[in-house]
């Protein structure tokens, strides 16, 4: 049962105009057509689709892409694997390295619990550990190895360091090596699309080595190659290395993202799903007005403001400007009053998702659901 203060709407025909704001919208239609795209564009290059779930942090979406024909669910903490798995998603992807002894027990408490649960590693310590507290529970846990693909976040930096861990795990009794992740994170917001083809085939090229070096010193070839994101995807796909995509924004979407040419198309490749309703609270002042939106409520990651998709003319902008204010800019002669509705496209979708409870789910005008963003904070 939603705890959300708009749970009395649901089902009412006009609820997208009464919501108390502000709130998290998503658009049903919008979301299903941009599921389905992705889903069929990966079909078609024989590659399996994996949706980054730190996009949404929501199982209810979760389970509406695995209906979709997602083989599961990515993940980028422990916390996000254990809200997933809680809620009854069963094929899962931890992302990001983890260290502690307290994440190591918590990943494979998850995975002792009847989840799949695959892990990403980058050193040699780490995989005894978690093999360790994977025998203890006399349960086997799966790990790909993490390369490094040129932001010195985490992972093996070439493929010498790749064979050493590899080796490590295919000698080491708890885990298994289940293949590579190679995310090039830093091509999915590169706006230029020559810059981000370069990119891509050097991150091709370096998947290549590592895995011509596996074949050869270890006499093994992964059959799992992971990673790919909604900016850079297409040309990812393009290289025939990878097989299985992670791509995550592309079911919700923001204006960052909508500035980012993913296949050279010069538009966006999905529309927005998700807004934020906001509300004006005060109009005094010509050409202005203010909101209920403010910088507690929209996420931004490169200063990229939210877009007004309705409830003001075409020109008005809007900018957060304190935590709970946001204040638009009018066209000249136009005015909005006190009690006024609009939604914005959020700057940065993953962050903004995180600073609500619940994604009210519109058709048309009509109200059809709540869902819970569960795994909000973890």
């Amino acid at each position: 049962m939603t705890t959300s203060p708009n749970a009395g709407l649901i089902g009412r025909d006009g609820a997208r105009q009464k919501l108390l704001t502000p709130s998290l919208l998503v658009d049903c239609e919008t979301l299903d057509a941009n599921l389905a795209r992705m889903q069929a564009i990966c079909e078609a290059a024989g590659v399996a689709l994996r949706p980054h779930g730190k996009a949404h942090k929501c199982s209810m979406l979760a389970r509406r892409q695995i209906e979709a024909g997602a083989v599961g669910i990515c993940v980028a903490t422990p916390g996000e694997a254990e809200a997933f798995a809680n809620a009854g998603v069963g094929d899962l992807l931890l992302t990001s390295t983890f260290a502690s002894p307290q994440a190591i027990e918590r990943v494979v408490r998850i995975c002792a619990g009847g989840v799949r649960l695959c892990c990403v590693v980058d050193h040699p310590d780490v995989v005894e550990r978690i093999a360790a507290a994977a025998r203890a529970k006399g349960i086997t846990v799966p790990l790909l190895v993490d390369l490094d693909m040129g932001r010195k976040r985490a992972g093996v930096r070439g493929p010498d360091e790749a064979v050493l861990l590899a080796r490590r795990i295919l000698e080491t009794a708890g885990v298994t090596m289940d293949g590579l992740q190679a995310y090039a994170g830093h091509l999915s917001h590169c706006v230029s699309y020559g810059e981000r083809k370069a990119g891509a085939a050097e991150a091709v090229a370096r998947i290549r080595a590592v895995i011509e070096a596996l074949a050869s010193e270890l006499d093994y070839t992964p059959e799992r190659v992971t990673g790919g994101s909604t900016g850079a995807f297409p040309l990812e796909l393009a290289g025939g290395v990878y097989t299985e995509m992670q791509c995550g924004s592309y079911a919700l979407m923001d204006t960052e993202y909508a500035a980012v040419d993913a296949d050279g198309s010069g538009e966006p490749m999905f529309p927005p799903s998700l807004f934020v309703a906001t509300s004006v609270t005060s109009a005094n002042h010509p050409g202005l007005a203010t909101a209920d939106a403010g910088e507690k409520r929209l996420a931004t990651k490169y200063g990229v403001p939210p877009r007004i998709a309705r409830g003001a003319p075409d020109g008005a902008t809007y900018r957060a400007t304190s935590d709970e204010h946001g204040q638009i800019t009018l066209p000249e002669g136009v005015s909005l009053s006190p009690g006024n509705l609009l939604e914005l496209v959020v700057p940065h979708c993953d962050p903004t998702v995180n600073l609500y409870d619940h994604m009210h789910v519109v058709s048309g005008n009509r109200l059809i659901d709540i869902w819970p963003i569960d795994a909000r904070g973890a």
